[in-house]
């Protein structure tokens, strides 16, 4: 991203502690769209000495305010929304938890908003999100979408023999990875406004807007109706607020709705599989926007029941203690992102990827690493072999074998006591791992596997084991993690469970001989 801003920096080496650091910003601007929000609190280990925050409105708009965690603070607040004051003094440093909740849901911030638009010169009024949409969509992205005849008739042949809608959309998408990549450059009104669809074409590279324009404008050369999709980007969801109506989204996406299907489509990425945003956008309220207005909806979802990963293998115990097995590792849904990166690293850095992935099992010798990533349903599968020698320990005529060799929970969570705010799992999913597990000649269990089972709100785990004949067994581990805000005095009961799966997924058999 260019800008023209200047910016200074110090660099501070403080001889004596506590030091205090005092700044003031003033911002003077003719447009109205973009107001800063306060927000005093933001960031953990900083005390606050003071903060303030004023406003003043020289326009004839009316401005709208929301005030966000306000109750239990000691603020001080002057005027009306057209001159506005803050003053918040001496809030102490807070420790940054595990798994906190996000600062905007705990610290107070405010949020204004002007119900007239003027950026650099291109003027409106909204009094609700269809308006904004409209405004929006008919003054900065209409007019965009100037394929030439011969450029559309280009796409209309490029899918010519699909058989249905979706399969126009994935072989206009795969068209779009193919030719174009992305580069941020976002200048003035060109924060909001994307560069034409026929510049996207010349030049082969766009930011967020202007190829999802060009993408919109693809579909739009073969019939196929989209709506370009405002939306709060990040790992941590945050959904555009519905009753405070003010700029908010910092990236575009795509949104294809079709007869059976809803189809969602990020733009930007080169190899994001077809009809997968993933962590980065999914899971939160968006505002979609054509030329009658805009709505806000929710983006692609991914519930605890769609990410999956999901194991399947077989593994033998040499007579030696020499562990050789083989699995498939499938995964689905938010889990796919994640496994999806196997496919795209070079031998090099996928060895130095799987030796910290492995990193408990010593001596690992792979004999087959394949990946196979289906990028019409977004879902990819890894096929492992190797061995590890010494994985089962011989004590005399016994033997001690780990029971889960890949995939065990781990968890460095700590209790916290006196904790200060709720906490939050952010992703539910379902970690599933079945193989059969063939002892060496002569070993078997002295008594009978007691199946186990914990269930609790955050979550459910299963481990059983089968008898198959003499000397193998079937081994099922269900580990179902489930999303969700919790308050801060359960965060120890969510940590023991944490640990209790641990201590199961380390579970070790004794064999006798």
């Amino acid at each position: 991203m260019y800008t023209d801003n200047r910016i200074k920096y110090l660099n501070y080496t403080p001889t004596n502690y506590p030091y205090t650091i005092h700044y003031k910003i003033s911002i003077t601007t003719k447009n109205t769209i973009g107001i800063p929000r306060w927000s005093p609190i933001h960031t953990a280990n900083l005390s606050i000495e003071k903060s303030s925050y004023s406003f003043t409105n020289k326009t004839n708009s009316v401005i709208r305010l929301k005030e966000n965690n306000f109750k239990g603070f000691n603020i001080q607040k002057e005027g009306d929304p057209n001159n506005l004051n803050y003053t918040f003094n001496h809030f102490p440093a807070f420790n940054k938890e595990d798994q906190m909740i996000p600062t905007r849901d705990i610290f107070p911030n405010a949020i204004l908003a002007s119900n007239q638009i003027n950026i650099d010169g291109v003027k409106g009024t909204y009094d609700n999100w269809n308006d904004y949409g409209k405004w929006l969509y008919n003054n900065l992205v209409s007019g965009k979408q100037d394929f030439t005849p011969p450029q559309k008739l280009f796409f209309q042949n490029l899918v010519k023999d699909a058989q249905s809608d979706k399969e126009k959309v994935q072989i206009l998408y795969k068209h779009l990875q193919n030719k174009v990549r992305y580069i941020g450059v976002q200048l003035g009104i060109g924060g909001l406004s994307p560069f034409p669809a026929s510049y996207v074409e010349s030049k082969s590279y766009g930011d967020c807007k202007a190829l999802t324009n060009y993408t919109m404008s693809m579909l739009d050369a073969v019939g196929i109706k989209s709506y370009y999709t405002e939306v709060h980007s990040g790992s941590s969801a945050q959904d555009m607020t519905e009753d405070m109506m003010y700029l908010q989204g910092d990236h575009v996406i795509l949104y294809v709705p079709l007869t059976n299907e809803n189809i969602w489509l990020e733009a930007t990425s080169q190899t994001a599989a077809f009809n997968y945003l993933g962590s980065f956008t999914a899971n939160r309220k968006v505002l979609i926007l054509d030329s009658e207005g805009g709505k806000i909806i929710p983006s692609q979802q991914f519930k605890t029941e769609h990410n999956q990963l999901v194991v399947n293998g077989k593994a033998n115990i040499a007579q030696n203690g020499t562990l050789e097995i083989e699995f498939s590792e499938t995964t689905k849904g938010l889990m796919y992102e994640g496994a999806a990166r196997y496919g795209q690293l070079n031998e090099k850095d996928l060895n130095i990827r799987l030796k910290n992935r492995f990193s408990d099992l010593q001596g690992i010798t792979f004999t087959k690493k394949e990946f196979e990533n289906n990028w019409n349903e977004a879902i990819f599968t890894s096929t492992f072999a190797f061995s590890v020698p010494n994985y089962a320990k011989i004590q005399g005529n016994n033997m001690i074998v780990n029971l889960i060799p890949v995939n065990r929970e781990t968890t460095s969570l700590k209790k916290i006591k006196n904790r200060q705010f709720d906490f939050e799992i952010e992703t539910g999913y379902v970690d599933e791992l079945s193989y059969v597990l063939t002892l060496p000649s002569g070993y078997k269990m002295p008594q009978k596997f007691t199946p186990i089972n914990l269930t609790s709100s955050f979550g459910e785990y299963h481990l059983e084991i089968e008898p198959k004949d003499q000397n193998s067994f079937y081994i099922k581990r269900t580990y179902k993690q489930l999303p969700g805000v919790f308050p801060k005095d359960q965060y120890n009961d969510y940590v023991d469970f944490r640990r209790k799966i641990a201590g199961f997924d380390n579970t070790k058999l004794l064999l006798e001989k």
